[in-house]
C-alpha cells in the first residue's frame, strides 16, 4: 500500500481514475460540463457557470469529510480485504482517528 499510494496526490490520482474514468469532470449540482482544474489544494475543480469550487469528495460518500484521502483509500482496503467488513472501532484504532 505504501509503495502504491506514498502520498496524498497518489491518492487523489487514484480517486479520479476511479471516480471519472473518461477524465471529465461535470459539476453534478448544475450538470454543467465546463469546469476547469485549478491550483486550489482543498477544491482543485471549478465550474466555470455557476463559478463554483468543488472537489473530488463531492457527490461521494466521503463528502464533507475532513480526512485526507490516503486514510479514506487504507480504509477501503480495509473494508475490502476483509472477510466480514470491519468494526467501526477497528477502523478508528487503524487509521488513528475517532469512531
Amino acid at each position: 500500500m505504501q509503495r502504491e499510494f506514498p502520498n496524498e496526490a497518489a491518492a487523489r490520482k487514484w480517486f479520479e481514475s476511479i471516480i471519472r474514468p473518461d477524465g471529465k469532470w461535470p459539476f453534478l449540482q448544475c450538470r454543467s460540463k465546463n469546469t476547469h482544474e485549478c491550483s486550489y489544494a482543498k477544491m482543485p475543480y471549478r465550474c466555470r457557470d455557476c463559478r463554483k469550487y468543488f472537489s473530488i469528495k463531492k457527490e461521494t460518500v466521503m463528502a464533507g469529510s475532513p480526512l485526507p484521502l490516503l486514510k479514506w483509500v487504507y480504509a477501503i482496503y480495509l473494508d475490502t480485504t476483509s472477510l466480514k467488513g470491519v468494526a467501526s472501532m477497528k477502523l478508528s484504532r487503524e487509521l488513528g482517528i475517532t469512531q
